[in-house]
């Protein structure tokens, strides 16, 4: 097997092409990791995957162009996809990303002060509303107990009543006038 120079161009420049790949992979977990501010082991375990995957993409580059032998100006034509990937749309990427994350942050701030916030004062209100409801209700029912043990005066016995029978009675108590002793009242 001869390599020539033609050869190794070309496999440098598919080397260069797949470092710009796996700068794009990278990015993307980047961005996740801007928007959705992910832990020290989520972070972890995806530098572990994109490591993984960095190493396989490796393995099937040399096996693809070199028939299985690593050479250096692969990795270095790798490095150089990646690093002009991030020093130029990788920084774009950046930007754009922690915009987008900044206008999310708006919006669920907006949503918080004009949609959560009224739901919870209302909420809050009824609940204050239904605590002071089911007060009343103890006390009646406190009460309606109370007027159970201690029931009403018979009617007749109210002073009252006794009263509106004298002037709406059988008319025998007007010819009289109003009784002078306590006992007809």
């Amino acid at each position: 097997m001869e390599v020539t120079l033609s050869s190794q161009l070309l496999s440098l420049g598919i080397s260069v092409l797949v470092g710009l790949a796996l700068a794009v992979v990278y990015d993307g977990f980047r961005v996740t990791r801007i928007l959705f501010r992910t832990g020290k082991i989520a972070m972890y375990v995806q530098d572990i995957l994109y490591g993984i995957a960095a190493a396989f993409a490796t393995f099937l580059l040399a096996l693809a162009v070199n028939y299985g032998e690593i050479r250096f100006y692969i990795i270095g034509g790798e490095l150089i996809g990646m690093t002009v990937y991030f020093l130029t749309l990788g920084r774009i990427t950046v930007r754009i990303a922690k915009w987008v994350h900044r206008i999310c942050v708006k919006i669920a701030l907006w949503l918080k002060i004009h949609v959560s916030e009224p739901i919870k004062r209302f909420y809050e209100k009824k609940k204050v509303a239904i605590a002071l409801k089911n007060d009343k209700n103890k006390k009646r029912k406190k009460n309606s107990e109370r007027n159970i043990e201690n029931p009403l005066k018979p009617a007749p016995d109210i002073v009252y009543n006794r009263i509106k029978s004298f002037f709406i009675g059988s008319g025998e108590e007007l010819k009289g006038g109003i009784p002078e002793d306590d006992t007809k009242l």
